[in-house]
């Protein structure tokens, strides 16, 4: 595994960096689907047989709060986000797996990864119009290159 400088963050994409000080994410979740094609048995009374054709589609939704007035430019996180899905090319996403006073940061590189969404909530709104908190959400999907 690669080593990570320090445990500034908890995630990155890309450029981007997911951390307590900028936009943390709350919840992950990861989501693999697995291939299999039905094929007819050779006699009437057998049931189709399930044959293993490979992985499908890898996807991660992360949910997180970003606290404007508590965060270094918080209420532009997520224009940040934005910034890097309209890149349009797949980004590479890693995230810190340790970390420790004893033992070093260790992170883990996932691979290359597409964002397909962002969606933004505002709320608990000041005089101002600025809001206290922003809900966000996003979808990743795996990029594994393949042209076919």
């Amino acid at each position: 595994m690669a080593k990570v400088n320090s445990a500034s963050h908890m995630m990155q994409l890309g450029e981007y960096k997911f951390s307590v000080s900028s936009a943390a994410f709350s919840k992950l979740s990861y989501e693999t689907e697995y291939r299999w094609k039905t094929q007819d048995s050779q006699t009437e009374d057998k049931s189709p047989v399930q044959q293993f054709v490979g992985v499908g589609k890898q996807s991660i939704n992360l949910d997180g709060t970003i606290y404007p007035q508590l965060v270094e430019g918080g209420l532009v996180q997520v224009d940040k986000m934005r910034a890097e899905a309209a890149k349009g090319q797949p980004l590479t996403l890693g995230y810190v797996e340790e970390s420790g006073k004893s033992s070093p940061s260790v992170g883990r590189v996932m691979g290359k990864w597409i964002i397909k969404s962002i969606n933004e909530e505002r709320s608990l709104f000041l005089n101002d119009g600025i809001p206290r908190e922003i809900q966000f959400q996003m979808t990743l999907d795996r990029y594994d290159g393949n042209t076919k």
